[in-house]
């Protein structure tokens, strides 16, 4: 198959299909039993999304791995990799085994973690040894159905057991015994609202929890990939250790701690709980910056669907997240195409090159002969206005409701195939 006219790096190329993999990239045409025309239209490696929530199994009203995988689709996305507080949690190699079964039905390539409790090193060591997670995630606060680790002696041995198999930690850093005694502090009914989120789990929870895991792996010298990053401290704290780094410090931003903020809240309520939660306008600003002077690795959509009857709870009931597949590379795009310094060289390694390299993907997060033909193709003259009604996952809600971008992704080929995509187990160098 030949894909004609495609625009790379802000040239006319010509991409020869071989299968499931790029034969050739030339600015000539080659001959092709099947050619399509991409009509001058920027091609892209498809995004590799290190964070996501597919849910399935007992959580499938929510989200499932087909339709999860079919948000992926219409949002640019070609491999998706799945967090491991499910129910059941991927916290044993039999329950790995469960969740790789459920996977099977997904449109795009997919990637697992291995998630941490305070008592499951060894179940964690025996998928390490099956070589089928990328990686360790560990939660230092409570969010959504996992268990906490916050204890220094714990995360070391995890940390370690990390370096032994050279694969990277991952970190949600908020730490849970600051968020409790901010809960207590807030029990009252009249703090019972969206507005009082960021206050509860405040930014001395994220500050202290990230202190913590910096501090641990600037000794035990293992790989280390914090998550959602959300404030300005934050970022300050993390250059300071990427300045001397001797580690491999990476971390990940997502589109809604860059281009939200609490103004937001009164139009969205529950909609836009998140954690952590949305934060200031100066946050947004020194995210923004981070991501264009190369402090921040990758972008994560933290995709977290939740039904619609369970996010019009009152704010303490309500769980937190929302929809992130459709949304994240459009928005990333659209800014690109409206203010130029978000350039697409930085995008796509954000969104793809990055991530490959950090999960040590073969063959996937570039547009390359030998590597697999993951491609989106984005229409740069293409103005829409997001609606949460015309979304592919269960999650019919988002709090980017009525924003106009630009940029339409209008064809996404995983695996070499446009239409009847089927995704398989990344593989690793």
């Amino acid at each position: 198959m030949l894909l004609k006219n495609c625009i790379i790096d802000g040239f006319v190329q010509h991409i020869l299909l071989n299968k499931e993999y790029i034969g050739s990239v030339a600015p000539k045409i080659t001959d092709a039993e099947n050619v399509i025309d991409i009509g001058m239209k920027i091609v892209i490696p498809g995004m590799i999304d290190l964070h996501t929530h597919i849910r399935d199994l007992e959580q499938s009203y929510k989200e499932d791995w087909l339709s999860g995988s079919t948000s992926a689709i219409a949002g640019g996305v070609t491999t998706i990799f799945d967090m491991p507080n499910t129910i059941p949690p991927t916290t044993s190699l039999h329950n790995l085994h469960i969740k790789q079964q459920a996977a099977e039905k997904s449109k795009v390539n997919y990637g697992l973690y291995a998630g941490a409790t305070p008592s499951n090193i060894y179940d964690v060591r025996n998928m390490l040894e099956s070589r089928q997670v990328a990686g360790i995630k560990i939660f230092l606060a409570a969010s959504s159905s996992n268990e906490v680790i916050e204890d220094r002696i714990t995360l070391e041995e995890f940390f370690k057991l990390a370096k032994e198999y050279d694969v990277p930690i991952l970190t949600h850093c908020e730490l849970h015994s600051c968020i409790r005694a901010r809960e207590l502090q807030f029990e009252d009914e009249k703090f019972n609202s969206i507005h009082y989120h960021d206050m509860i789990r405040s930014r001395e929870c994220a500050y202290k929890a990230l202190q913590l895991v910096l501090g641990i792996a600037s000794r035990v010298k293992n790989r280390l990939h914090v998550l959602h990053i959300s404030t300005a401290e934050e970022i300050e704290l993390i250059k300071q250790y990427k300045r001397n780094d001797d580690f491999g410090l990476t971390c990940e931003v997502t589109p809604h701690h860059v281009f939200l903020n609490d103004s937001i809240l009164a139009l969205t309520g529950n909609y836009a709980k998140v954690n952590p939660p949305i934060r200031s306008k100066k946050d947004n600003e020194a995210l923004y910056e981070a991501l264009l002077d190369g402090t921040i690795d990758t972008v994560g959509s933290d995709h977290a669907p939740h039904s619609l009857e369970e996010k019009r709870r009152q704010y303490r009931k309500a769980p937190s997240g929302f929809p992130g597949l459709e949304t994240t590379l459009p928005l990333l795009i659209s800014r690109h195409l409206s203010l130029k310094e978000l350039s697409l060289s930085k995008i796509i390694q954000l969104t793809s090159t990055n991530a490959a390299s950090l999960m040590n993907i073969k063959k996937r997060g570039k547009i390359a002969p030998g590597y697999y033909a993951d491609l989106t193709v984005i229409d740069p003259d293409s103005t829409y206005t997001i609606s949460a009604e015309q979304f592919a996952t269960k999650a019919k809600y988002t709090p980017f409701e009525g924003m106009t971008v630009r940029g339409k992704i209008v064809k996404t080929f995983v695996n070499g195939k446009e239409v009847e995509q089927k995704g398989i187990p990344v593989a690793y160098d």
